[in-house]
């Protein structure tokens, strides 16, 4: 975490930093999971989807899968301890080292997006599926008409669905895409720094070691060494990015690259971007990089 120890607000900030980090590492091991499945024909993958239902209505959907037979929901849950359903209150309790935490249900959550999709009359049959992406997980009281998956099942689910019939052609296929791409809407996160006042020149710059969190300073072009515990990193840029785009905006230059991570140049900054995956905004090297969040 890039905060001093003494900072008056670091724990709350390094709780929340740690839940958002989690959220992409499960959301990452499912899309993994999902690379293990043969699709058929004219299918589609899309993560992170924000649609605009209509004027007052938006929802957010972890994955969707778009084939010519069907439409499949898929909400990821990366949640460690008991999970109990309790289905005749619409509550989900979270228990962990004794402690019991409520939280909004995943199976209201996500008959929701299938209810709001279907406002749009998409000529597919629209199915769901809850995600736990942990192992360190245990589930109680699961309604057995729910579609709820740990992360190994949830290939098996899909290869069943592959086996129905296609529902459109082609042609109705790629208009369907290009329809769920009109309602794409683009959702500004607030960085850590913005929503708990945080001025940036608070945070600890350059690439941290992995291992312990201690500064690295490089040995050669290829390797760089921790100032502590002198472990070897040949690649600290993919495991510090996402410290940059959650706490301090979701894109950035080569020039703030260089700056936050205290690199050598400009173009020292651009070849350890192009090692990451992400996406280059203007296609040129001085244009911006986001996070890559359609994998497929």
């Amino acid at each position: 975490m890039r905060l001093e120890p003494s900072h008056s607000i670091k724990k709350e900030v390094e709780k929340k930093f740690h839940q958002i980090e989690a959220g992409y590492f499960g959301e990452k091991l499912v899309d993994n999971t999902l690379l293990e499945v043969n699709y058929p024909p004219h299918s589609c993958i899309l993560t992170d989807v924000h649609l605009k239902i209509h004027d007052h209505l938006y929802i957010q959907i972890d994955t969707l899968i778009v084939t010519k037979k069907y439409l499949l929901v898929i909400e990821v849950k990366n949640i460690i301890g008991t999970i109990t359903f309790q289905k005749h209150s619409g509550q989900t309790i979270r228990t962990l080292d004794g402690v019991k935490t409520p939280f909004e249900c995943p199976i209201s959550q996500i008959k929701r997006h299938v209810q709001s999709l279907e406002q749009l009359r998409f000529p597919l049959p629209i199915f769901k599926a809850i995600v736990f992406s942990s192992n360190r997980v245990i589930l109680e009281h699961v309604p057995m008409d729910e579609p709820i998956f740990f992360r190994k099942n949830l290939s098996s689910f899909i290869h069943q669905l592959n086996k129905k019939e296609d529902r459109i052609d082609t042609s109705q296929f790629h208009d369907l895409i290009r329809r769920i791409q009109s309602k794409q809407h683009v959702m500004l996160r607030k960085s850590l720094c913005d929503r708990w006042k945080i001025s940036q020149e608070s945070l600890i710059k350059g690439l941290l070691c992995k291992a312990c969190g201690n500064i690295l300073y490089k040995v050669s072009n290829k390797t760089w060494k921790c100032t502590k515990c002198e472990s070897n990193d040949r690649t600290p840029i993919t495991h510090n990015i996402n410290d940059y785009f959650i706490l301090v905006k979701d894109s950035l230059t080569t020039i703030e690259c260089k700056e936050f991570f205290r690199l050598s140049s400009t173009h020292e900054a651009y070849y350890m971007l192009k090692k990451c995956n992400l996406i280059n905004v203007n296609n040129a090297r001085k244009s911006g990089y986001r996070r890559n969040i359609e994998v497929f």
